[in-house]
């Protein structure tokens, strides 16, 4: 799904796109904190995720993706 203005929804929750069981009945909701974890470890953070994507381990890394999320959301 598209990634903007993720942040304060909760995971698995736009409409028109197939999500894990897992992601649809987390109640993760998208904060700051909560993506870098998930950055980290998807498949720890929200077990059961299908997502084939390893995480990122350089901190540095999850806070550029971070950022870039926050400052190119839609108005």
């Amino acid at each position: 799904p598209a990634l903007g203005n993720i942040f304060g929804k909760k995971a698995g929750s736009v409409k028109g796109y197939r999500y894990s069981k897992a992601m649809r009945n987390s109640d993760v909701i998208w904060t700051d904190c909560s993506l870098d974890k998930f950055l980290f470890k998807p498949k720890k953070y929200i077990k059961g995720t299908k997502m084939r994507f390893v995480g990122l381990k350089k901190e540095s890394h999850r806070d550029a993706l971070i950022k870039y999320l926050k400052e190119n959301q839609v108005k």
